[in-house]
């Protein structure tokens, strides 16, 4: 079974499993992980440096994790299952295309400052082995596309004015990925702050009327 198959999809029971309490210990060194990177810069940084922030033995960082490219590419993998989840947020709720794209750039802000924190190794596809980076950039080229949709639709329905889909979420995840390398949950602003601050932005610039 691959690392990420041994993530939990809910909870079953007040104890947790052995998967569950795996699950939840790497994504805490992921987390942790990035933001080591996230300082130093991803290839300035050793196992060693991220064994070190953590407090841990490089061997008992290897139970978890089989080196550095696995760490950036679960990261990565990370943030597009929050792209997922926000679509789904954002379809389920609400009611047209502007406020399916408000809701999706908000809960995707949501999820990743609350989740990733300062993860600026989002940044670093270019640093993904061949085969890694194909499966992030297929994915990521999905949520494009379904973003896209959503302000198509937006047009279509006369809730957003006649943007041009592409460059608008060309705009929105540079934002996105920008603030990855400055945020920090420990700053002035919360990412729930954050996040609400950037879908606003976003929707009075896009939003018809």
């Amino acid at each position: 079974m691959s690392r990420r198959g041994r993530h939990s999809g809910a909870w079953k029971n007040v104890v947790l499993s052995r998967d569950e309490q795996f699950a939840l210990k790497r994504t805490a060194l992921l987390r942790e992980a990035a933001r080591a990177f996230s300082a130093r810069g991803y290839h300035q940084t050793s196992l060693v440096d991220v064994a070190q922030t953590l407090g841990v033995t490089k061997a008992a960082l290897y139970y978890y994790v089989s080196n550095k490219q696995e760490i950036l590419y679960e990261c990565h993998m990370m943030a597009l299952d929050f792209g997922e989840q926000a679509l789904a947020h954002a379809l389920q709720h609400g009611r047209n295309g502007r406020e399916k794209v408000v809701l999706l750039t908000q809960r995707y802000l949501e999820l990743l400052t609350s989740e990733i924190g300062s993860c600026a190794v989002l940044a670093e596809v270019n640093a993904l082995e061949p085969e890694n980076r194909d499966r992030v950039v297929k994915r990521r080229d999905d949520f494009d596309r379904r973003f896209r949709q959503l302000i198509n639709e937006g047009i279509a329905d006369g809730s957003l004015r006649n943007v041009d889909p592409k460059l608008t979420v060309f705009f929105f995840m540079g934002a996105a990925n920008w603030l990855t390398r400055w945020f920090t949950p420990d700053g002035e602003k919360s990412g729930a702050a954050i996040a609400a601050a950037f879908s606003d932005l976003l929707d009075r610039g896009i939003r018809a009327g």
